[in-house]
């Protein structure tokens, strides 16, 4: 083969120089506004901020629509949305900061932190440490004693979570099965001030947000200064969009916050991120947390299912639950990523390490469909899927005609409960769970077709939320709960336990229907029926 001559190497080494600095260069792609806007217009979200980063810089940082319906409050970058459970990689990473600075280490044991921590298992308590506590396979239930936080306002402390641990029995195995939960987040935030003396909020505001610059971010309350641009929850209620308010006292500390409680900004978010695409350096070159602990947080410690929608749409072959993030591959790259639900506010966050990308998207409605919907249209074409149709891909399917929605509105199934149809005597009392406290079902007064009859009332002493009337079935021995608070969306069927004697000795519960969100664990209550003797004791 003939070599190049000295004129020709030096032109062809020009021309692939110039043909790289082509493609380093090419356009990425950029938000399709109006593709963001029809999602939004068909799935009902009042308010949405989208951005992005790319190699370090903000590539887009997009608010769209409003905080609050009603009112002429446009999202901007800097408006403050609930970020739920994006809150758990802050909670990772404060870890891994004391990590760091040697107070703590991963493989230490969580009773030596905290000397309350007892689950159901003795051997288990004693060998659980603090990645036990981050990796969702402690072989609790899916969402086990999730009832404690949800639905706000919560009256238990985290002391109160902390000990009630211990109530919850086992539905798997031990560092075997997945199974998603948030008390054991709350846990792990409470090894902070048990190793610093400071509160989970204001470590994490002190030792991350501040040093990031992060000023529409708040682990606690949110400061008065910027309450004005504080984004509405909104949800779908009897059909119709509406504002979802919970009469949430903010001078006092969330007790989910180290699972779900985190308000920030898209602009902060964004600045998150580039901070976790950095390995853990801020832009200064300073890090906030080492690189080796970057590693961990990102290293998968649970294997997690793989969806046959993930197969499908991302060519996803494994799927792992790392220190606060989910990790997998989507078409041929590492993805990390994780979602955030609460009544009304919705968030997903995801990154691609070999790409230096990620994309961050906040809305104040509670529709995972709009959520994967905008996410998808912001993510894929830079993965290069740029022709896919993501609003018809995640829309909900609709029901066929007579459906009843997870709100399972009383049909002819269901007729009120009251005496002419109802032992009322049976279910009449106080019923007393060991984590969830007392349960209370009386008689009422109730309007019904113009007239005022006697009906059943159920309400609970911890959870000011749970408050409904009953509705009879064909057994006699369970009855529909359909909550007064129709945006909770959690109806539930109790189920009366008897004795020998045929005397009601007790009650459990079931969610009425399987799509209901798994927070609500009804199934994981046990009540006892108090007797006249237990209820005049102390």
């Amino acid at each position: 083969m003939p070599r190049l001559s000295a004129t020709i190497l030096p032109l062809a080494y020009c021309l692939l120089i110039s043909s790289l600095s082509l493609i380093s260069h090419a356009k990425s792609p950029s938000l399709d506004h109006k593709k963001i806007q029809q999602i939004m217009h068909k799935l009902q979200i009042p308010g949405a901020a989208i951005g992005i980063i790319k190699n370090g810089q903000v590539h887009a940082a997009q608010g769209y629509g409003v905080k609050t319906i009603g009112k002429n409050s446009a999202v901007d970058s800097n408006s403050i949305f609930k970020i739920a459970s994006n809150s758990k990689a802050f909670t990772a990473a404060a870890l891994a900061i004391l990590v760091d600075q040697g107070k703590i280490s991963w493989h230490g044991k969580v009773q030596d932190y905290l000397t309350d921590f007892t689950l159901h298992d003795p051997w288990v308590s004693k060998e659980f440490n603090l990645i036990d506590l981050l990796t969702h396979r402690s072989g609790l239930g899916l969402g086990a004693g999730d009832l404690m936080l949800w639905p706000e306002p919560s009256s238990f402390s985290r002391q109160e979570v902390l000990h009630n641990l211990r109530y919850l029995k086992p539905t798997g195995e031990f560092r075997s099965d997945y199974a998603y939960d948030n008390l054991l987040y709350i846990v792990a935030g409470e090894v902070i001030p048990a190793v610093t003396g400071i509160s989970w909020e204001a470590f994490v505001e002190r030792r991350i947000m501040q040093p990031l610059g992060m000023k529409h971010c708040f682990a606690g309350k949110v400061s008065p200064q910027k309450q004005a641009n504080v984004a509405t929850p909104h949800g779908i209620v009897d059909g119709k969009l509406q504002t979802i308010i919970r009469p949430i006292d903010v001078n006092k500390p969330s007790v989910s916050a180290p699972a779900g409680g985190i308000q920030c900004s898209l602009n902060d978010m964004l600045t998150w991120v580039k901070v976790q695409l950095n390995q853990g350096q801020t832009s200064e070159g300073q890090p906030l947390f080492s690189k080796a602990q970057h590693k961990m947080m990102w290293t998968p410690h649970t294997i997690m299912p793989v969806s046959s929608r993930s197969k499908r749409l991302d060519n996803t072959h494994l799927s792992a639950y790392g220190l606060g993030w989910r990790i997998n591959d989507m078409d041929g790259y590492l993805q990390v990523h994780h979602t955030g639900s609460l009544a009304g506010m919705y968030s997903f966050v995801s990154l691609f390490p070999e790409l230096d990308l990620g994309f961050v998207v906040l809305t104040n409605q509670q529709s995972s469909a709009a959520r994967s919907a905008l996410m998808y249209t912001a993510m894929k074409p830079f993965l290069g899927d740029t022709t896919s149709d993501w609003l018809t891909t995640f829309s909900p399917l609709k029901k066929p005609s007579g459906a009843t929605s997870r709100s399972n509105k009383p049909t002819n199934k269901f007729v009120l409960a009251n005496k002419d149809n109802t032992d009322f005597d049976a279910f009449i009392g106080t019923y007393q769970d060991p984590w969830l406290g007392k349960f209370f079902i009386e008689q009422v007064k109730n309007s019904s077709t113009d007239k005022h009859v006697m009906a059943l009332k159920i309400s609970s002493q911890r959870v000011k939320k749970f408050v409904g009337t009953l509705y009879q079935q064909d057994n006699k021995d369970s009855l529909l709960i359909r909550w007064h608070d129709r945006s909770l969306e959690a109806d539930a069927i109790i189920y009366l336990d008897r004795d020998h004697k045929a005397n009601v000795k007790g009650m459990h519960l079931r969610p009425a229907s399987k799509d209901i969100d798994f927070s609500y664990d009804f199934q994981d209550l046990n009540f006892t029926k108090l007797s006249a003797t237990a209820l005049s004791g102390p």
